[in-house]
C-alpha cells in the first residue's frame, strides 16, 4: 500500500492543550493493548485509568467492575485476561477476531507488510528507530503506534513551553500519520473488539479508541 501525505483535513492540529489532555489516555491504551503478563500489567491498567474515566462516561462501569473484581480474585480476573487478550489478539481456533496489527487491515490479512514499514517511516521522521528489543511488538502493533502518538504529544507539551519549533513539526507528523495511517484501520479493529470482548478492560480499550477516532 502507498501512503500519501494528506492535506491535513479532518485531523484537529495538536496544540499544547490537545496535548495534555490525550496524552495519559494514549498512555493508557497502549497499556491496555498490551498482554498482561503479571499481576503489575492490570494494576498499572487501573492505576493509570483515572484520564479515561473523567473523558469518557461509559468507561466508568466497566472500569468499576475490574477493580471490584480485581480486589475480589485479582489472579482469577488476571487469567481471565490473559486468556482473552490471546482469544482476541493472538491465536483462536477459526481466526483471531481483532488482531493489534494495522497490516492485517491494510494489507489484506498479512503480517509485517506495507503498512508496518509505513509505520517505520513515520517513526524515522521523527527520529524514533524501531527496535523490536526495545518495544517488544512489531512496529505496526497497536501499543507501538499509541506510544508514537504519546511522544509526539509530550513534544508539542514541552515544546511549547521551550518555545520550540520542533512542536510544529510535531503537530503535522501527527495529522499526517492519524489521517493516511492509523485512522485507516484503527476504528475497523476497535468495532472487531468491541464486537467480541468480553472483559472490561478489553471492551474499555475498544469504546476509548473508538472515541478517540471520533472526537477529531
Amino acid at each position: 500500500m502507498r501512503y500519501d501525505r494528506p492535506d491535513h483535513q479532518g485531523v484537529k492540529p495538536l496544540d499544547a492543550s490537545r496535548a495534555d489532555h490525550l496524552a495519559p489516555i494514549l498512555a493508557w491504551a497502549k497499556t491496555a493493548a498490551r498482554y498482561p503478563s503479571t499481576a503489575a500489567h492490570l494494576e498499572a491498567a487501573l492505576e493509570g485509568s483515572e484520564p479515561v474515566v473523567h473523558w469518557l462516561a461509559s468507561a466508568h462501569p466497566l472500569l468499576e467492575e475490574l477493580l471490584t473484581r480485581w480486589m475480589d480474585m485479582p489472579e482469577t480476573t488476571l487469567e481471565a485476561h490473559q486468556v482473552e487478550y490471546t482469544r482476541l489478539f493472538m491465536a483462536r481456533w477459526g481466526g483471531v477476531p481483532a488482531p493489534l496489527y494495522a497490516s492485517w487491515y491494510l494489507d489484506r490479512e498479512t503480517f509485517r507488510g506495507d503498512a508496518a514499514e509505513a509505520a517505520m517511516g513515520f517513526y524515522a521522521q521523527w527520529g524514533v528507530q524501531w527496535r523490536e528489543t526495545t518495544f517488544k511488538e512489531p512496529p505496526d502493533h497497536l501499543a507501538v503506534e499509541l506510544e508514537f502518538l504519546e511522544i509526539l504529544c509530550r513534544a508539542v507539551r514541552e515544546g511549547v513551553a521551550r518555545e520550540d519549533r520542533d512542536r510544529h513539526v510535531a503537530s503535522a507528523l501527527w495529522q499526517d500519520f492519524r489521517l493516511s495511517h492509523l485512522d485507516q484501520w484503527v476504528p475497523r479493529c476497535a468495532q472487531a473488539m468491541e464486537r467480541h470482548a468480553v472483559q472490561p478492560l478489553y471492551r474499555t480499550l475498544a469504546l476509548t479508541l473508538t472515541q478517540f477516532c471520533r472526537e477529531e
